[in-house]
């Protein structure tokens, strides 16, 4: 279900999660993250202010989200869906790692 108040978002590519995570702790960004299960990457759950679906996907696509999953989440949004911006905390057999704050 969507959360007006928390952006997720997927990075694929470690390095590329390290350097968000530093810049989020930069600016002071509240939220948690955490190793994806591949451990390729890493998932970011960002609070925010109440905004709009529109506005989530915006985000996400300015703060690099994976592709795939933002590309998804677009045609679910146009076609009426309500549920967006899943993570996953298993995919393969393999677990995500546990949350921690930014």
């Amino acid at each position: 279900m969507f959360n007006k108040k928390v952006v997720g978002l997927d990075i694929d590519d470690k390095e590329q999660g390290k350097k968000l995570l530093k810049v989020l702790r930069i600016l002071k960004i509240k939220g948690k993250y955490r190793l994806s299960s591949s451990r390729r990457g890493y998932h970011f759950r960002l609070n925010v202010n109440n905004h709009t679906k529109k506005e989530n996907l915006l985000i996400r696509y300015m703060l690099g989200d994976c592709y795939g999953r933002f590309r998804s989440d677009v045609r679910r949004f146009n076609h009426g869906i309500r549920h967006l911006d899943i993570l996953f905390d298993v995919k393969n057999n393999k677990k995500a790692s546990v949350w921690r704050k930014i």
